[in-house]
């Protein structure tokens, strides 16, 4: 089964281990305020667990592991309880009050609040395939949860949107130069630069093709003048004759007649002597004056 490209950024974040003890539980926190439960007895905690993908639960316990939080005891453990339950929530400084949000002296660093979203972005974003789309999101537990993730974006000058669907507080981004400063601001360089390099080549494209649209409507616009042009000239010609007209207006007829394809500036460069573009242009304005007359006398005599 194909990767998806959420999953490949993912895999690029699973490798990646602060250095600090204090990032290392900024992450454990992002991890934790996203995929933990705590179960509460007579106001104490009588026990909390983490759930969610495999592997994402490997950095989890990992990272416990590293900061040597609980010290010999068994952290592959999904479930701890009693003394070991109330260590770990401590240690992330887990408070009811904050709905799922985290205790702020958490992230005063900025390598913190990098390490707190790369936690919160492994349990619950995810980012769609940059040759499709420019969407990333976190789906959060509530909203002073998502309006924390949105300020701690918010240092880094990511601006991030919340959006309230089906009760589930929402946080997404669709600006392609945000996204890349997120992946860059939770350590995804790999990611980073491919994501950077599908929007090179995508711009290049919407460039390419807006240059391509817009000469395109050029040609329209030129070719349906020069049939108007050359309708008004045939109509002179028919009725009045062209030699009625002065001697620079005919010339300017009889070229446009000769040469239907051909730009103004073109034209006027075939005149002799040559006349500049904006005098052709007068000269063939005042033959649809002309052609203009002759359609109204011709609709008098028919009423």
């Amino acid at each position: 089964m194909k990767q998806s490209y959420s999953a490949k950024v993912k895999d690029e974040l699973l490798n990646i281990y602060p250095n600090q003890k204090h990032c290392k539980i900024a992450e454990i926190a992002g991890l934790f305020s996203m995929n933990g439960e705590v179960a509460n007895n007579s106001g104490l905690w009588s026990s909390c667990k983490f759930s969610g993908e495999e592997r994402i639960c490997n950095k989890y316990f990992t990272l416990l592991k590293k900061t040597n939080i609980l010290g010999e005891y068994d952290c592959d453990s999904k479930l701890l309880d009693g003394s070991q339950a109330d260590k770990f929530l401590s240690s992330i400084s887990y408070r009811p009050e904050l709905h799922f949000a985290i205790d702020e002296r958490l992230l005063k660093k900025p390598c913190c609040r990098s390490a707190y979203l790369r936690g919160v972005f492994l349990a619950s974003g995810s980012i769609t395939d940059p040759t499709k789309a420019y969407h990333l999101e976190i789906i959060t537990r509530s909203y002073e949860q998502a309006k924390q993730i949105i300020s701690v974006m918010a240092t880094f000058s990511i601006n991030a949107k919340l959006i309230n669907r089906m009760d589930k507080n929402i946080i997404y981004i669709k600006e392609s130069n945000m996204i890349s400063d997120m992946l860059a601001c939770m350590g995804a360089s790999i990611a980073m630069l491919d994501f950077e390099n599908v929007r090179v080549v995508k711009e290049m494209k919407n460039n390419v093709n807006r240059k391509v649209n817009c000469e395109t409507a050029n040609i329209g616009k030129m070719v349906d003048a020069a049939v108007r042009e050359i309708n008004d000239i045939k109509l002179i010609d028919e009725t009045l004759g062209l030699d009625q007209l002065s001697p620079k207006l005919r010339e300017t007829a009889l070229l446009r007649m000769e040469h239907p394809e051909v730009p103004l500036k073109e034209l006027g460069e075939m005149h002799d002597p040559p006349v500049g573009k904006s005098g052709v242009n007068h000269r063939l304005r005042r033959i649809g004056k002309i052609a203009l007359d002759i359609k109204g006398q011709e609709e008098s005599k028919q009423s």
